[in-house]
């Protein structure tokens, strides 16, 4: 039997050993009929009554833990409270603590005299993370969700600044929106079109649960609880991922495990949508932007689980090597265990004689004879402080070289690598609406070089899709880069209709009343921000731009009037400090000139 041979049979052999059933050609995929859109979701609790050795061990695992409620998480020994940040570039403090038994964050600055300028208390309502690597908090404010601006990292043991708090401090401002947290929590239930708005209860299910893998599950517990017969060797009535073929079962792991450069959903379509057994690409594209020829295996946008593992040689020789083919979401081994179990996956394909490193040398890591640990070693996260994340291309050595298909679009037509499309079959290409919407995100994270494609996309799209709300907008801004009046009238006509559609931007609001106001229609510029606050209401940048446009036109007492509205709701917010001083000023100058009797 040659090597490659040999690669390949054992590591076909390795799934059933996780899955329970027996070794040989993979069977023709079933279809399962949990996967149609009528079927619902139950929970998990139901299943543990019939596979309750299974679901003990799989609620000791991160994915379990991924949110609880705030009054059921205990906080590690290390976590001192109370614990307080300062923010140099602020000049802000931020400080979590206990109090009456609950878990508070807080915000406040002082003056040079030490007073306190302004002060908001905020109780915790759900922690995020397993806090294996760190524990995130989030806030719930009349319906809506937003993080907290510090985290616990567990690693480091320190309280420090939520992920993207080091860019930009967004004190209790960050809307949760249901893309980040959807990969957090078993079963959000957002609000689409409101960023960080949920429906009450925000979850029908907190942690990650079976359903995520296995797909809904009423009809399956329906049939198992009449004792229904099984129809047939498989039971379709829940997806088995371990019976899906390699591809459809790395779907299930690709909606969260990878990010992409940018994730585009299908028009209509919602993260919600997807079910387990069926193909990722019906709800959304994942897209990546080649990494240029001079990236190396440190480049920390490579550091992405599915993507990561295509590359490997692994993954490309075998032919067969999926994410469960090492993973058994069921379990979560750690330690000198990992390092265990990580090992017997890498033996089924490998001869433990091949490793060419001394025994001796191998003894001496910790924990000792780690595989994983010089073949897929730890990295750090550029964008995300105090974490790292354990690089899924498995490599002969750490410096390897990226294989030449890393620097390669997959769908040439297009300029990208496109993530969620079938390997090896034919290619449609993806809507113009999504590829517009993709490069759109590119730009905007700094690749200029789609921004003739986008320009060719858009084009075609005026004509085919001109009520599209993301092409009123992208053809408005083209207008206001003319600069010129002309291109304003017409870009203010392009975002009139755009904030009139079923899910306008909110910058469209926003843009749409600066033009007005250069145009000096202050009144049609106030119309715009009332509605856009409306819509938005804890968007602090409408309550500033209207105050101001009041300001502006002399109109102080609506505009004090959306000042002290806007502090009320954002405490911190520095422009609406200064319109309300500057307000204060210009009344006290008008009553000193008015002439009294």
């Amino acid at each position: 039997m040659s090597k490659l041979t040999r690669s390949v049979v054992l590591t076909v052999a390795v799934l059933p050993a996780i899955a329970g059933v027996q070794p040989g050609s993979p069977a023709p995929q079933p279809s399962y009929r949990n996967a149609a859109p009528r079927v619902r979701y139950v929970g998990s609790r139901p299943c543990a009554e019939c596979h309750s050795e299974i679901a003990a061990k799989y609620m000791k695992t991160a994915m379990a833990r991924s949110i609880v409620p705030e009054e059921n998480f205990v906080l590690p020994d290390q976590a001192h409270l109370p614990f307080t940040v300062f923010d140099r570039e602020t000049g802000e403090s931020f400080e979590v603590s206990r109090r009456g038994g609950g878990l508070f964050q807080s915000q406040y600055a002082l003056d040079p005299k030490g007073r306190q300028i302004f002060r908001q208390d905020w109780k915790i309502a759900y922690a995020i993370g397993s806090g294996d690597s760190g524990i995130g908090f989030l806030i719930h404010r009349d319906g809506y969700l937003f993080e907290a601006p510090l985290s616990y990292y567990a690693e480091h043991k320190l309280w420090s600044f939520s992920p993207g708090y080091e860019i930009h401090n967004h004190g209790f401002r960050r809307p949760v929106i249901a893309d980040c947290v959807g990969c957090h929590s078993g079963r959000p239930r957002p609000v689409y079109g409101s960023d960080g708005l949920y429906r009450d209860p925000p979850f029908d299910e907190m942690g990650v649960g079976c359903e995520n893998c296995h797909g809904p599950g009423e009809l399956h517990v329906a049939e198992r609880r009449a004792g229904r017969p099984i129809a047939g060797k498989v039971d379709t009535s829940i997806v088995n991922p371990v019976r899906l073929s390699g591809w459809m079962s790395d779907n299930i792991c690709m909606k969260c495990h990878q990010a992409g450069d940018v994730r585009v959903g299908r028009p209509g379509r919602h993260d919600e949508d997807f079910r387990p057994g069926t193909a990722l690409e019906n709800v959304m594209e994942i897209f990546k932007a080649p990494p240029p020829r001079e990236s190396t295996s440190r480049n920390p946008v490579l550091l992405e689980h599915y993507y990561s593992m295509t590359l490997s040689k692994c993954y490309r020789s075998s032919g067969t090597l999926r994410c469960i083919s090492c993973h058994d979401p069921h379990i979560e081994p750690t330690g000198e265990n990992a390092a265990t179990y990580y090992r017997s996956r890498c033996q089924t394909c490998h001869d433990v004689h091949q490793c060419k490193l001394a025994v001796s040398e191998r003894q001496k890591t910790t924990p000792p004879d780690n595989c994983i640990g010089c073949h897929m070693p730890k990295r750090p996260i550029v964008t995300i402080s105090h974490a790292a994340l354990t690089e899924h291309r498995v490599v002969v050595r750490e410096d390897a070289p990226l294989p030449d298909v890393a620097f390669s679009s997959s769908d040439p037509d297009s300029g990208l690598v496109r993530l969620t499309a079938v390997p090896g079959e034919p290619k449609l290409p993806p809507p113009d609406i999504i590829l517009f919407r993709a490069y759109a995100k590119l730009i905007h994270d700094g690749h200029e070089e789609f921004r003739p494609r986008m320009n060719d996309v858009l084009g075609r799209l005026s004509h085919t899709s001109p009520s599209d709300p993301a092409v009123l907008s992208a053809l408005a801004r083209r207008e206001v880069q003319k600069d010129t009046p002309e291109a304003f009238v017409k870009a203010a006509q392009y975002l009139g209709r755009s904030v009139k559609t079923e899910h306008p931007d909110r910058e469209d609001f926003l843009l749409l009343a600066e033009l007005y106001s250069r145009a000096d229609r202050p009144s049609d510029a106030i119309e715009v921000l009332r509605v856009g606050m409306k819509k938005n209401p804890y968007v602090p940048e409408f309550a500033e731009s209207l105050a101001a446009e009041y300001v502006k036109s002399g109109d102080y007492k609506n505009g004090m009037d959306v000042i002290r509205r806007g502090l009320g709701l954002f405490p911190d917010d520095k422009r609406l400090r200064a319109l309300q001083k500057q307000v204060r000023s210009a009344t006290l100058e008008g009553l000193s000139g008015t002439d009294t009797p």
